[in-house]
């Protein structure tokens, strides 16, 4: 018979035991999960960032691939190789994108989400120094166009994200690679110790023995 809920409990914001008991595991339990898979979701977390931000300014350079085009030619590059950088960069945040979204992929990802933020926060903070004019048009593909210095903050900020999703993405790597060796040894152990296992290996060393005796003869 369910228990009927009074208007004090109501009123001292009292839950009965039947109502809070659920709750109270179900929240444990969700806390739980969080501290044990921590890593997963923070690269789950970071990933999913860095994938759409790829996704978006890819897709803003191949759309406006002309106006792309023009801003790379008036780098302070050579023409052929902004010509080049105008096809390459959007390529590589497209593949960067594509291996992060797919898990056994994701390590090098990541990585090449860092090398990318990383050029790109060096040539934002040569343009600050002034070792070209800061005046140059940014090819970002963002839509909301920021200043230099914010830009740079901006790249930080990413460059972070990403090498940090990167460093958690090989822990958790490793930390599989060493599970799936060690389960590896103990299921090596349990068909090792199994009478059936022995007896066969038994019969096959015999059996090579007596084939090793034979042709000695």
């Amino acid at each position: 018979m369910n228990r009927h809920i009074s208007n004090e409990d109501l009123q001292f914001g009292k839950i009965p035991s039947q109502t809070a008991r659920p709750i109270l595991r179900l929240s444990s339990q969700a806390l739980f999960f969080c501290l044990s898979h921590w890593k997963e979701i923070a690269v789950t977390f970071y990933g999913s960032l860095m994938m759409g931000l790829w996704i978006f300014v890819a897709y803003n350079k191949l759309t406006g691939f002309d106006q792309n085009m023009e801003g790379m030619l008036r780098q302070p590059f050579p023409r052929p190789f902004a010509m080049f950088l105008a096809y390459a960069i959007p390529c590589s945040e497209l593949i960067a994108a594509l291996l992060i979204g797919y898990h056994r992929t994701r390590l090098f990802g990541l990585g090449l989400s860092a090398l990318l933020m990383m050029a790109f926060t060096a040539y934002v903070g040569l343009a600050i120094l002034h070792v070209w004019s800061d005046k140059l048009p940014c090819n970002c593909g963002l839509i909301i166009q920021i200043g230099w210095k914010k830009h740079f903050v901006f790249n930080i900020f990413l460059l972070l994200i990403s090498s940090w999703a990167f460093v958690l993405q090989w822990w958790i790597s490793k930390s599989t690679l060493h599970i799936d060796n060690r389960n590896n040894i103990d299921r090596y152990k349990i068909t090792q110790s199994m009478p059936i296992v022995r007896n066969r290996k038994r019969e096959s060393l015999h059996k090579l023995k007596c084939s090793y005796t034979h042709t000695k003869e």
